[in-house]
């Protein structure tokens, strides 16, 4: 008898205190905060005669995106080329989510060292992007052997 009293008491309580009880509003979300933009960007070269492509196979493993503003260095891999082909590379060079910012894009040395790359500087903005949702950056080739 005594265990049921208790327990009707115990329920009792319980009941009370959920009944008075109120619930917690959340706090509302601060925006304030900016936006942080980041970018995609598709890599290629500025050949020695002034042409542009970002479709070509090539001895660079990938490129370097270094930012001047950070410090920080990010690195894009170029992709594998087609079986049967001499240069082991395809363009274009990817590098996603790369935040805003002034960096300076330079492509990285082959193996064979058949090219010498030089370095072009960007600041990305919002209006460089492409319909395709990409930033597309031209990497000069310095000399060819």
């Amino acid at each position: 008898m005594k265990k049921i009293i208790s327990i009707c008491m115990l329920v009792l309580c319980m009941v009370s205190l959920t009944t008075y009880a109120t619930t917690e509003v959340p706090k509302p979300v601060s925006t304030t905060k900016a936006k942080l933009t980041t970018y995609n960007i598709r890599l290629g070269y500025r050949n020695l005669d002034g042409s542009l492509t970002t479709s070509v196979s090539t001895e660079s493993p990938g490129f370097t995106a270094y930012n001047q503003e950070s410090g920080d260095e990010y690195y894009g891999e170029n992709g594998p080329s087609s079986f049967g082909t001499f240069l082991p590379y395809q363009l274009p060079g990817i590098m996603t989510g790369l935040p805003e910012g002034t960096y300076e894009f330079s492509a990285e040395r082959g193996q064979g060292n058949w090219t010498g790359y030089g370095s072009v500087t960007v600041t990305l903005s919002p209006e460089m992007i492409g319909a395709d949702g990409y930033v597309t950056v031209y990497v000069p080739i310095a000399w060819v052997e």
